[in-house]
């Protein structure tokens, strides 16, 4: 497999880049997981990192990990 070389992008510049097919394509292939585990498998493939989805990301899985899965007992 070639490794891929890393590239930090804003979020302005990913949506200029004709990156957004592959990513989603490669997107679709992640099953499972946390926000930030997704953003990290993007790297790997891509090399493609968004520091400014960092913070948003790390918010995502905290609100994932203390939401209330208890079923509603009426």
């Amino acid at each position: 497999m070639e490794k891929v070389r890393p590239q930090r992008l804003t979020l302005d510049e990913f949506q200029q880049k004709d990156v957004l097919r592959h990513v989603a394509e490669l997107a679709g292939s992640i099953n499972g997981g946390t926000f930030m585990k997704c953003h990290k498998a993007i790297f790997d493939a891509t090399g493609i990192w968004i520091e400014e989805l960092v913070p948003v990301f790390q918010k995502l899985d905290a609100a994932l990990a203390h939401r209330d899965l208890r079923p509603e007992v009426g």
